[in-house]
């Protein structure tokens, strides 16, 4: 039994590398993603139609739970389902500025930085791979500096 999620090419890429490398996604044991499906799936209400997955939509595979039997338990609900694509995109940020942000004040470009992320972590070295993870690692700096101006300002 498989859930269906809709995450952006890259972030999908990521995930099944970050979870093993296969497809659909064997969660593994003990992580966040495991924990969330553990605590919100549940038996599916009675007017629900299981519907097949969209082209695009990243398979995950239903883990065996000692605490919950996942052949009645196998629905998401709409809140616990973006719950989850959250979890996924909020460790992807950490994990991007973790490897990204050590090296800001050493390159000027961040271009060949960002392909070595994306080559060690399995996304496919496309240019929209690449703008995406950019526009997002960009984001996250410029949030970081306003905050870091906003700590001296007041420090003074």
């Amino acid at each position: 039994m498989n859930i269906y999620l809709e995450l952006d090419e890259y972030l999908a890429q990521w995930f099944i590398h970050d979870q093993g490398g296969s497809n659909p996604v064997r969660l593994i044991r003990g992580s966040m993603e495991w924990c969330l499906l553990e605590q919100f799936l549940r038996t599916p209400p009675p007017d629900y139609v299981p519907t097949s997955p969209d082209p695009g939509q990243l398979a995950i595979e239903l883990p065996n739970f000692r605490s919950k039997d996942t052949r009645y338990n196998f629905y998401l609900p709409p809140k616990a389902c973006e719950a989850l694509r959250v979890c996924i995109r909020n460790r992807f940020d950490i994990e991007m500025w973790n490897a990204l942000h050590r090296f800001d004040s050493l390159f000027q470009r961040q271009d060949n930085l960002i392909y070595a992320f994306m080559e060690k972590h399995g996304i496919e070295l496309t240019e929209r791979n690449w703008n995406a993870i950019a526009k997002r690692y960009q984001r996250k700096r410029d949030i970081y500096r306003r905050i870091a101006r906003r700590k001296n300002k007041s420090k003074k």
